[in-house]
């Protein structure tokens, strides 16, 4: 085929790989021999006529060439000799010459589909890097086979559409038949010089050509290479598989990183290029930040006030009580509001009302290779007869962690007693704060080790069963002490000790302490750590390759110089990302800011310092310190959004009780009048989140009409074959620059 080999020999003009090429890349069918040199001069040929205008790469794969740096391996021998590099052992010869075979295999597979490929080696020349791209043609013709959707223009009301290629009809029905739709699907250029001429692959976002790639590589399907990406990497025959940075999308965002990350106000650009998955979570992030201005202007006025006594004790009991029923509301109100603005960016990015996705499997994964009676063909199974058992091992596993996490608080708030006799209640506030982040730390260890050995298939399940074992752990560690100190640590015993608030018995002022202490280790901790160890790490890895490079790869004088790094070798330094982790910390920051807010009025206030500064740390991280991650389309944030609304109940019922119960709002009143007060508060605001919950529907009304108009748009238009029937609509979307207005 000319226009494989074309593809074949994109690379190999370069001198560092043609040698590699000849004997590792041209060998079919066990062919001993390189190519003869009049063929190989027709392909190099076919690849510069090929090559004029490459098109970009926007993923990498990383194979393993050499078991060490120092190992001699390859045909170039003499060179490698001369640079003083020890032979092989048999068993490193026998494991390079698999991978050799094994990366053969795969590299023909991704020709023979039609990308281009291009190969150099690492600078110790122990990895063989593969950027892959794929020509616009062929672009089109995978996203019209997957039935791939894009943007709309805005005269069509920016729906997203399937994408279909241009029909120009049968000659013999007088080209009845024919279907232009070309038009119809919007451009996205970001250079100054395609405004207005946008080129013709425009259609195709930075996330869509991803996207598609990776199907590509990916799916069995025509015109694709079928590779099992998680199980070479669970082989370890494949080092890395991610997409490459763009550093001028990356300084563009890095500059407005307010916009970008904080307020929302440009969270497109964070979709376009991250994908819609990270996007909603900054958009989450964007959301809690204007929802945390008001609480937030109220405590600080609220803390001020408490600052003068003579005033703050006469509306002490009715300001307690109206922030009682306002954080209570606002807790139950926050998640619902937020469920209507992902529903509005989900119908603005093409993502609502999106089915379950079929995911790629881990990499972790483990199972025997059968027929998919769906497919009917080769997959991997793991069956649930079997995951059963490790499931409720983890379980139980989990529930004695429990039990013991429960002794082990009790012990410390007996602790706490003998620290407050001593004048030590500082000291032990923060060291139980400090104890608390370092079990939360290691169940988080525990809880992923038990989650792989459960061996789920795809990541949606991992995460989903991580969160159902680190969401229960974490919130008795992190709030049961304080749940303890807000409702029974007055007048109580605890291992034959009379237990007593600080504060001259004022629980809530005991609590808030407490509650301070939480959040300023949790924040200090958390963010330095945050940062400090992907930094560390990566900062550890290359000072081991430059010793690595100076003592062994060349000799050492004073005249070697390291060369720089390749751009996707420095990207695949860098670690792998993980929202999950972002959203723990985030829902960790929001059950200590509204469980206990009646008693802190203070904490909304950290809170929204506290987010800002995570969303500036997240943006960074995933600027510097990380590898691009594959865009993921997502409607919403689940299971996330019903872990933030069973918070903010908990939230609800947590203040109404220590306004009733433990503060003295309310002193003097039975408790069975106080039972009754706190039913009735619970009650109204049930009442009222039903009642806005009518008036406010979760998909608003806006939305669900438009999302109408855009379905008649897309059937009248793409799928009746076209637009006979509206030539001001067609007109107006071939415009390319707009008429200006008659003088």
């Amino acid at each position: 085929d000319p226009r494989g080999a074309a593809r074949w020999l994109s690379v190999a003009a370069m001198p560092f790989v043609k040698t590699q090429l000849n004997t590792e890349l041209f060998k079919r069918d066990g062919a001993k021999e390189a190519l003869p040199q009049d063929i190989e001069e027709q392909m190099m040929q076919a690849s510069f006529q090929a090559t004029r205008n490459p098109p970009r790469s926007d993923v990498v794969m990383v194979f393993p060439y050499k078991t060490h740096a120092t190992v001699r391996w390859g045909e170039a021998h003499l060179e490698e000799e001369a640079r003083g590099l020890k032979p092989p052992s048999e068993r490193e010869r026998h494991l390079m010459e698999t991978w050799q075979a094994k990366r053969g295999t795969v590299l023909h597979a991704l020709s023979d589909s039609g990308l281009v490929l291009f190969l150099y080696y690492s600078r110790d020349r122990d990895e063989i890097f593969v950027r892959v791209a794929a020509d616009e043609q062929h672009l089109r013709q995978v996203a019209e086979m997957k039935r791939y959707k894009l943007e709309l223009k805005p005269q069509y009301f920016s729906a997203y559409a399937e994408y279909k290629n241009d029909y120009v009809g049968r000659r013999e029905l007088n080209y009845s038949d024919r279907c232009v739709v070309s038009h119809i699907y919007k451009t996205h250029t970001d250079e100054e010089g395609q405004m207005h001429y946008p080129q013709s692959g425009a259609i195709f976002r930075t996330c869509d050509r991803i996207r598609l790639i990776d199907h590509i590589i990916r799916a069995m399907d025509h015109n694709c290479a079928g590779v099992d990406i998680g199980q070479l990497m669970h082989d370890g025959e494949l080092m890395h598989y991610f997409p490459m940075h763009e550093n001028r999308r990356l300084h563009d965002m890095d500059k407005d990183w307010f916009k970008c990350f904080v307020s929302g106000a440009e969270i497109d650009k964070v979709r376009d290029y991250f994908g819609e998955r990270i996007a909603l979570y900054f958009l989450f992030m964007s959301h809690l930040n204007k929802w945390l201005l008001m609480p937030a202007l109220i405590g600080l006025v609220l803390s001020i006030m408490q600052l003068f006594p003579a005033s703050w004790d006469g509306v002490e009991k009715h300001t307690t009580f109206a922030v009682c029923v306002g954080m209570g509301f606002w807790a139950v109100f926050f998640i619902h509001f937020w469920r209507r603005t992902a529903a509005t960016h989900a119908l603005k990015w093409g993502t609502l009302g999106m089915g379950k996705q079929l995911e790629p499997t881990r990499p972790e994964f483990v199972g025997v290779s059968r027929i998919n009676p769906v497919t009917g063909r080769v997959d991997r199974y793991y069956p649930w007869s079997e995951r059963i058992w490790r499931v409720l091992f983890s379980a139980s596993v989990v529930t004695v962690a429990i039990i013991v996490l429960v002794f082990v608080i009790c012990v410390l708030m007996a602790l706490r007693h003998i620290f407050h006799r001593n004048n030590g209640r500082l000291i032990f506030q923060i060291i139980n704060a400090i104890v608390v982040e370092l079990m939360n730390a290691v169940f988080t260890n525990v809880a992923k080790w038990l989650t792989d050995r459960e061996n789920h298939r795809a990541y949606s399940e991992y995460q989903n069963h991580l969160l159902a074992k680190t969401v229960v752990f974490k919130f008795v560690n992190c709030y049961v002490s304080l749940y303890y100190i807000a409702f029974f640590k007055d007048k109580q015993t605890l291992f034959t000790m009379p237990m007593k608030c600080a504060y001259g018995g004022d629980c809530l002022k005991d609590l808030g302490s407490q509650l301070a202490i939480f959040m300023c280790v949790r924040l200090t901790l958390q963010n330095l750590l945050e940062l400090g160890l992907p930094w560390l790490s990566a900062k550890i890895r290359e000072f081991r390759e430059k010793r690595s490079f100076n003592t062994s790869l060349f000799y050492s004088t004073a005249l070697t110089v390291m060369p720089d790094l390749s751009q996707a070798e420095r990207q695949s330094k860098k670690e792998d990302y993980d929202v999950y982790e972002d959203m723990d910390e985030v829902l960790i920051l929001y059950g200590y800011t509204t469980l206990f807010v009646v008693a802190c009025p203070w904490v909304p206030v950290v809170a929204l310092l506290s987010s800002v500064l995570e969303c500036f740390l997240d943006q960074k991280k995933l600027v510097l310190l990380y590898r691009r991650p594959f865009p993921v389309p997502a409607a919403n944030n689940e299971p996330w959004d019903t872990a933030f609304d069973i918070f903010g109940v908990l939230a609800m019922m947590t203040n109404t009780g220590v306004i009733v119960f433990s503060s003295d709002a309310f002193d003097g009143t039975s408790h069975a009048d106080k039972a009754l007060m706190f039913l009735a508060i619970e009650h109204m605001m049930i009442l009222g989140r039903l009642i806005v919950s009518f008036a406010f529907p979760a998909l608003p009304r806006n939305v669900k009409v438009l999302q109408m108009q855009q379905a008649v748009m897309v059937h009248r238009h793409l799928n009746l074959g076209g637009e006979e029937d509206d030539h001001d609509t067609r007109a107006h979307a071939m415009m390319t620059t707009q008429i200006p207005a008659p003088f």
